[in-house]
């Protein structure tokens, strides 16, 4: 995929599953560490990450994993 690119405010986006307790104790995990407040989180169910996955041409139903 590449380097990971921003959002307009500089932010990065990290979509994770919603639904595994793993990956949300990862998302609780970033956001005590993210000091320079740089991440925002979107669920791989939601239709956001679903049409970001789709325009950086990932099948969203496929994936069971962190995507930054």
């Amino acid at each position: 995929m590449g380097a990971p690119t921003p959002l307009t405010d500089g932010k990065y986006i990290i979509l994770f599953d919603g639904v595994c307790n793993l990956c949300n104790g990862f998302v609780q995990f970033v956001i005590r560490h993210d000091k320079h407040n740089l991440f925002v989180f979107a669920p791989l169910q939601s239709d956001f990450a679903k049409q970001k996955l789709t325009a950086a041409n990932l099948d969203s139903s496929a994936l069971s994993t962190v995507v930054l």
